[in-house]
């Protein structure tokens, strides 16, 4: 698989934590940090999130793939018996 590289893109604040905001490989996501207390290190929260938009975007491809194949009419047939 290609070596991706996230995009920081902002990040924003509220009263505990500090959001910031992602592009990886076209979809956005966030990762945050509690001021006061702990939470996952935010080099967990990169590597989960994209791993998810990888898995997301590998069952995409494999989806466009299986509509794109030919179907087999001999096959269908063979299975029905005919």
């Amino acid at each position: 698989m290609a070596n991706y590289k996230a995009t920081y893109i902002g990040k924003s604040y509220d009263r505990d934590y500090i959001y910031l905001e992602y592009e990886y490989r076209g979809e956005t996501y966030e990762v945050y940090e509690h001021r006061t207390k702990g939470n996952e290190p935010l080099r967990w929260q990169h590597a989960n999130a994209q791993a998810r938009i990888d898995k997301l975007i590998e069952l995409e491809e494999k989806s466009k793939k299986q509509k794109q194949e030919p179907i087999d009419m001999d096959e269908i047939f063979n299975m029905l018996g005919w």
